[in-house]
């Protein structure tokens, strides 16, 4: 008997703060459509900076809301969204130029925020950009932003105020190399995998390795249809050499030349590709200019297969840092 009446008491407290949740959604004063809107100048309808997009970053981007008129007596949730629809629109008025910003470079963190009772602005609702480093170079994206809905009332899509957050890129992280086509030679090479494999689309897959029958140093040199402008480079290694097998690269030297004939010796690298990415970072003393690079492995660990070792160099791709 005592346990039927706790859970009578409970089956009743639980009615009565769900009607006195429902109360208080019914007495929460309605606010008309336009009265919650950005926390900016009215004018402004663009927000722009610039976005970096050579690193893999997590940037956060913060937005209020504003409460037009007087303050309100009680608290009123606001959510924020995208609405991808608007791009036309920014087009019409800013330039056909402008690129979506792709959906997975963005989410909304935190969409929802209140305007506390007595208040006219809101907590800060918070957006995350990532996959920056997918973007093109030098472009403009944008992400048209509206205020979705207020205490869960759906805004009219076609008055809603719309403001466009607009992200400049500058430099990718890599060089690119649209419109030309890479050629490599090397110094010997094993089997299929030839120079070429060290400049093609499938970095770190495939490969080129030096002949078992030379001993290191052994290099490949890189053609890259221009002159170009560089701070550095990265060197891959293939994916499918373990450590167990052998062959990293631990040390190398990096030469460029504008003619294939004469070259300048830009440096001799320590190298230690055997991490998670397989790959090293070469920073050079500064920014150079050049139409070829030799990348010259001198030493490696010794590369075993079976019963026999090897004095081997591999690349698995060579990537120009801007």
């Amino acid at each position: 008997m005592k346990t039927y009446k706790l859970n009578i008491l409970a089956l009743f407290t639980s009615v009565m703060l769900l009607m006195a949740c429902k109360k208080n959604n019914a007495d929460r004063e309605t606010l008309a459509e336009g009265r919650v809107t950005f926390d900016l100048p009215a004018a402004s309808d663009v927000v722009t900076r610039s976005l970096d997009i050579k690193n893999i970053t997590l940037l956060s981007l913060e937005m209020k809301a504003s409460l037009v008129g007087n303050t309100s007596d009680d608290v009123h949730y606001v959510t924020f969204a995208a609405d991808t629809t608007k791009i036309a629109d920014y087009r019409t008025k800013y330039g056909n130029a402008a690129l979506l910003l792709p959906t997975q470079s963005y989410l909304y963190y935190k969409p929802t925020v209140a305007i506390a009772a007595g208040n006219t602005i809101s907590e800060a609702a918070v957006l995350n950009l990532s996959f920056q480093t997918t973007l093109k170079a030098r472009s403009t994206y944008v992400l048209p932003l509206v205020i979705a809905s207020v205490d869960g009332q759906v805004q009219d899509p076609k008055t809603r105020r719309v403001v466009y957050y607009v992200f400049n890129t500058g430099d990718a992280l890599y060089v690119d190399h649209t419109g030309y086509t890479l050629t490599a030679t090397a110094s010997s090479t094993a089997g299929t995998n030839v120079a070429g494999r060290a400049v093609d689309a499938a970095t770190g897959t495939t490969y080129w390795a030096s002949a078992t029958t030379v001993a290191l140093p052994q290099w490949v040199s890189i053609d890259f249809g221009r002159e170009v402008n560089f701070s550095g480079l990265d060197y891959f290694f293939p994916t499918a050499v373990t450590p167990a097998m052998g062959g990293y690269t631990t040390s190398a030297r990096v030469e460029t030349s504008s003619n294939n004939t004469t070259w300048t010796d830009r440096g001799t690298y320590t190298v230690d590709v055997n991490n998670t990415l397989k790959k090293q970072t070469i920073n050079l003393p500064g920014l150079t200019t050049a139409r070829y690079l030799r990348f010259t492995i001198l030493t490696s660990t010794p590369y075993i297969s079976g019963t026999l070792t090897y004095s081997i160099g591999f690349v698995g791709g060579i990537l120009l840092r801007n």
